[in-house]
């Protein structure tokens, strides 16, 4: 493998825990329907959600992962629910690699497809922060590097972000041997990913046994993983009607990285469902 931060890779990795459930979808085609507007599902019910995952390279503790449905915000007219995706790393990785991620995404509280994203990393010293607001009407994505305006990118009409694409794939249903797409934009450019349901199994994890779906996300322009094409990432979901992200795991050159839930608050509506 080229030179390449340890501690970025394995704090990616926990990004990835709540992030490669983008990758969960239908057809891409069926995707950009959208339901009636008497259909559609309010999804402020959301709201009050936090997963938590405990994070190690092999049997090392690197740090902790979280992602949390804080609240809601008006975005270019629109309600939209707020959802934080972070990742922190150990102290006893700080002393050599400090990890202190953070990305956002708002998306509309029916339709689920995304108005606004936000990224802020911190890994080293490497610091990036990209802000990507999405213009519906004119198919736009307007988007800043670091504060500084970018020119804006052409969008399909009600694309996902990496983070709002994960919700939407806990409202739609799977099956083993199911192979699954969703049409994904990630600042400057919108790709495809399928997701392969390779079957069911039962998973321990800190927080608990779960009946889940085992998942690999791949992508068309190659691995997950860009510096290590020959890596493999499978995500563990719940198989019951919430789709609770329960254990990632890849395997690498120099170990196996696992993010497991450790702890998980539910939504403060009583009516919720996906």
């Amino acid at each position: 493998m080229k030179t390449y931060p340890i501690m970025r890779f394995v704090i990616s990795a926990a990004i990835l825990c709540a992030l490669s459930l983008g990758a969960l979808g239908q057809n891409p085609d069926s995707i950009q329907t959208a339901a009636s507007p008497d259909t559609l599902p309010d999804y402020t019910t959301w709201i009050g959600e936090q997963i938590v995952f405990h994070v190690a390279f092999g049997i090392i503790p690197a740090g902790k992962a979280r992602l949390a449905v804080v609240d809601t915000a008006t975005v270019n007219g629109q309600l939209c629910v707020r959802a934080v995706s972070s990742a922190r790393s150990a102290k006893s990785f700080d002393l050599v690699f400090t990890v202190r991620d953070s990305i956002e995404t708002w998306f509309d509280a029916d339709s689920l497809y995304s108005m606004k994203f936000r990224k802020k990393l911190r890994e080293g010293r490497f610091r990036d922060e990209k802000i990507v607001d999405f213009d519906l009407e004119d198919s736009l994505a307007h988007w800043s590097d670091d504060g500084k305006q970018k020119p804006s990118v052409h969008v399909l009409p009600r694309v996902q972000d990496v983070l709002s694409a994960g919700f939407k794939a806990r409202t739609i249903p799977m099956s083993v041997g199911d192979t699954v797409w969703i049409k994904t934009h990630d600042v400057k450019k919108t790709f495809d990913l399928m997701v392969i349901i390779h079957g069911r199994e039962t998973v321990e994890t800190p927080a608990g046994k779960f009946d889940c779906f085992k998942t690999e996300p791949v992508s068309k322009t190659g691995g997950l993983f860009q510096k290590e094409k020959s890596a493999h990432v499978y995500v563990w979901v719940t198989a019951d009607e919430r789709r609770i992200p329960v254990q990632m795991q890849t395997r690498v050159s120099f170990g196996h990285i696992t993010a497991a839930l450790e702890s998980y608050t539910p939504p403060l509506s009583k009516s919720w469902k996906p």
